[in-house]
């Protein structure tokens, strides 16, 4: 029965915001409970922080059951000729950083970018997706410095020993504290820096540099209490981590047997894994839990667990990751199983099949964390449900000159996919089994596809993330989407 609310007939003790029990709305034939009490009892308002972080779970719940998405172009980002390999964003969508071949790390303004105080110039609209107007509002540059002994820094002059030209390494793997206190910068030598990025931009705070290291550090990732971090290099295929608080290496591991190409963790959400397991029983590890129709049943408690209350950012499993190689193979590794205090084995192997050649540029989770896509080198990708590892769930071919897929990412209702190609972006429906191409870039290897937690924008980069050392094909741009739910 529904019974519509007339917010200028209601008594005058009763208030349309403060109608909580439902006994209140009754049919007339319906004699009220005489031991009931009419008194309603207010709810507890919300602080600043916690109005925040609903807003940001309820539009991300809207996003994950909602059926497909309408992807915008509202904002290109121009870089002059660098290939962009990494993207962060920070708390409140108040800076966006890029890190690109040049060697430089910039801060965008991603506020006044939306708002377009900095227009796109003539010359630049040629090159952009019609109806797209906006370019990025820089706020600042900082060149990634090399360290240098003083002995090798060149100087402007004899005299003049305080300016000198910096010695520039290309930004590859990257991370950014939430509220933009400092950022974590990989170089092509192996090392981080850890410098500043709010106050005292680029002064060089600490570095973080192993003798083991043999280069290309091209993976970074602060961890959930941002007091840690995690490091990757594309040759020597340890897993590091760092205490932040006092610089000590608490971690060091070989995962991979290969060039690795992507590094991501399991999404956490309501029903984390057991932290108390340490079996490598893969069917333990990744069982099927009684609960996971709850994201379907609507209760907004589930999608608290998704975002960080402090960072607003999307929680993860730190004991879970998965990466790709040039080989084409993908491993998962859980931290957990003691195999060794350097080597970690893989809990899990997603072997490709006979037809799919060698080489993948990029592997994801879905939002749920027992899917994973894997990017091809024949236009393609497979889909394997870690659950049932042995086969691929689903292959899924596209158009032949549309090239290798060098970089994948699930949207959050896991029924559509992001797949960047070399000509096109394009979302693939895997219920439907067709595609769309999404307008923007075209022509290029996309080294980035990222959504911001409340899955309102999405964040695509073209370059090659230092993967591809002889291939510089990049259209040296960055878009930013608006995301629909339909």
């Amino acid at each position: 029965m529904s019974t519509e609310i007339d917010e200028n007939n209601l008594p005058n003790d009763i208030s349309i915001n403060n109608i909580d029990d439902m006994s209140l709305i009754q049919d007339d034939n319906i004699e009220p409970d005489e031991n009931k009490s009419n008194v309603s009892v207010e709810k507890e308002p919300m602080s600043p922080d916690q109005e925040i972080h609903f807003l940001h779970t309820s539009l991300l719940q809207a996003s994950m059951i909602t059926e497909r998405y309408s992807l915008t172009p509202k904002i290109a980002i121009t870089t002059s000729g660098s290939g962009i390999n990494s993207l962060c964003l920070t708390k409140h969508y108040k800076y966006l950083f890029l890190g690109g071949d040049d060697g430089f790390l910039r801060k965008y303004n991603f506020i006044k970018s939306l708002k377009g105080e900095a227009p796109l110039t003539i010359q630049q609209k040629h090159f952009v997706v019609d109806g797209v107007m906006n370019n990025g509002y820089i706020s600042s540059y900082t060149p990634n410095e090399i360290l240098q002994k003083k002995s090798d820094i060149k100087f402007p002059s004899q005299t003049n020993l305080e300016e000198y030209y910096p010695l520039k390494s290309k930004v590859l793997g990257m991370d950014v504290h939430s509220e933009c206190d400092f950022s974590l910068v990989g170089q092509e030598n192996g090392d981080v820096l850890l410098q500043g990025c709010r106050y005292r931009e680029g002064k060089l705070y600490h570095l973080f540099r192993e003798k083991d290291n043999v280069g290309m550090n091209n993976f970074i990732k602060l961890n959930e209490n941002e007091d840690c971090f995690y490091s990757v290099g594309f040759f020597d295929k340890r897993l590091r981590k760092y205490d932040l608080n006092t610089g000590e290496l608490i971690m060091n591991k070989v995962i991979g047997d290969s060039q690795l190409s992507s590094v991501e963790f399991r999404p956490l959400h309501g029903d984390p894994i057991n932290q108390d397991h340490h079996e490598s029983d893969i069917d333990m590890l990744f069982e099927d839990n009684e609960d996971d129709d709850k994201l379907e049943q609507g209760d907004q408690k589930i999608y608290d667990e998704y975002i960080n209350k402090n960072t607003l950012r999307m929680r993860f499993d730190e004991n879970v990751i998965l990466t790709s190689q040039l080989n084409g193979k993908a491993y998962i590794y859980d931290s957990r199983v003691n195999n060794s205090a350097t080597i970690n084995q893989p809990v899990l192997s997603l072997i490709r099949g006979n037809d799919t050649p060698p080489w993948s540029l990029s592997a994801c989770w879905d939002y749920s964390g027992n899917k994973v896509f894997i990017g091809r080198r024949n236009a393609s990708f497979e889909m394997f449900d870690i659950r049932n590892p042995t086969v691929p769930e689903k292959i899924v071919k596209l158009p032949k000159k549309s090239g290798e897929v060098t970089c994948i990412k699930s949207m959050p209702n896991s029924k559509q996919v992001i797949c960047g190609s070399i000509d096109n972006i394009r979302i693939y429906d895997l219920e439907q089994d067709k595609f769309n191409i999404i307008p923007g870039h075209h022509g290029g290897y996309i080294s980035n596809i990222v959504i911001d937690p409340t899955s309102r924008f999405m964040f695509t980069t073209s370059g090659n993330r230092g993967v591809l050392q002889n291939q510089n094909y990049s259209t040296d741009l960055a878009f930013v989407y608006n995301i629909d739910n339909l």
